[in-house]
């Protein structure tokens, strides 16, 4: 959101940021664009509200609603779902869901691969009522910009009729640095459900079947807000670009959500070579410079590969940069979307 917002004021728009700030996750305003924010406690009680599922409900705010109504655009862009009960305060203005996801479906996901009977049922609830949520808000918009080919093409098979435009998670080519030998990494939001998964996955069933392959091994688990049971296992980084930089190898071994990995691209952006599941790749255009494997063998036989061969993986490393330097230019994908809100407004 930070890399597209910095990129359409690089082409010229005049872009301001108003966020909500979660007691969970609070953090300084720290963007050098016009930007305010209020505060929220997400993890309150918050009464239930017709048609708008628990896990929306949480992010209602009287106080942000106000500073929507107060708001003087061209275009409001909204950023994800959980941000549409605000759509109907915006005035005199466009309104854009930019779609992160097609968020029922990661809870369908999560649903699926739940092993306890009472949480599948719970997950089932939850994905349910957001797919009510999602088919009613997306066609009250004014146009949706989906980051993925696939969540597009998605949304049009559930009936979407909304003008769209997709407009991938952009990058900025960072410098490389030298990565620390035999590290292998994984990082993302570890209070996200779909990387909890991720992460249990890799401690219980992927890294045993490396340290028997390769004992030189070394693994390292970063993220933001771990819950308990992860906490022993997993670090939280103030940089991390920095973070990924010292790994051999980063692996994404992503078995629910949609929409686009965002800590893939970062690290191609890296030349890092990366080991993920197909999900995990999701949503990003890789022409063999991301090695897939869909169960644990196959994965952890590809993380020893590229330990033992560093030219190897320093050749897909190149080839994954020059891949994202083409094709996820940050400010070349903003000219697009401005192209795209010139459209709407007519």
């Amino acid at each position: 959101m930070s890399r597209l917002a910095t990129s359409l004021a690089n082409c010229g728009a005049e872009v301001s940021i108003l966020s909500l700030n979660p007691k969970k996750h609070h953090v300084e305003c720290g963007s050098k664009l016009p930007q305010s924010a209020i505060d929220i406690d997400t993890s309150r009680f918050a009464l239930p509200r017709r048609g708008v599922p628990y896990v929306v409900a949480r992010f209602i705010s009287r106080e942000f609603a106000e500073a929507v109504r107060r708001c003087e655009a061209d275009i409001v862009q909204i950023e994800s779902p959980f941000m549409l009960p605000y759509a109907k305060h915006v005035r005199n203005a466009k309104v854009v869901l930019r779609s992160h996801n097609v968020e029922f479906r990661i809870w369908e996901g999560l649903a699926r691969n739940e092993p306890n009977f009472l949480k599948r049922i719970a997950l089932r609830r939850i994905a349910s009522s957001l797919r009510r949520y999602e088919l009613r808000e997306m066609n009250d918009v004014d146009a949706i910009v989906p980051i993925s080919e696939d969540d597009a093409r998605d949304f049009r098979e559930l009936g979407c009729t909304t003008p769209m435009h997709i407009v991938p998670c952009g990058v900025v080519l960072p410098d490389r640095g030298e990565p620390v030998k035999n590290s292998v990494g994984f990082i993302g939001s570890l209070d996200y459900r779909p990387n909890q998964e991720a992460v249990k996955w890799i401690l219980d069933v992927l890294w045993p079947r490396v340290l028997r392959r390769a004992p030189e091994a070394r693994l390292s688990i970063a993220g933001s807000s771990p819950p308990e049971w992860l906490r022993a296992h997993a670090a939280p980084v103030a940089d991390a670009d920095a973070f990924m930089r010292e790994q051999s190898v980063i692996i994404a071994p992503l078995f629910s959500g949609g929409g686009m990995r965002i800590k893939v691209l970062d690290t191609m952006a890296l030349g890092k070579p990366i080991v993920a599941t197909t999900l995990g790749a999701g949503g990003i255009a890789h022409d063999g410079d991301v090695v897939i494997a869909d169960d644990a063998d196959a994965f952890a036989d590809a993380v020893v590969r590229l330990l033992r061969d560093p030219i190897a993986a320093a050749k897909l490393g190149d080839a994954a940069r020059a891949n994202v330097a083409q094709r996820y230019d940050s400010d070349t994908l903003a000219r697009g979307l401005l192209s795209f809100y010139e459209t709407l407004r007519g």
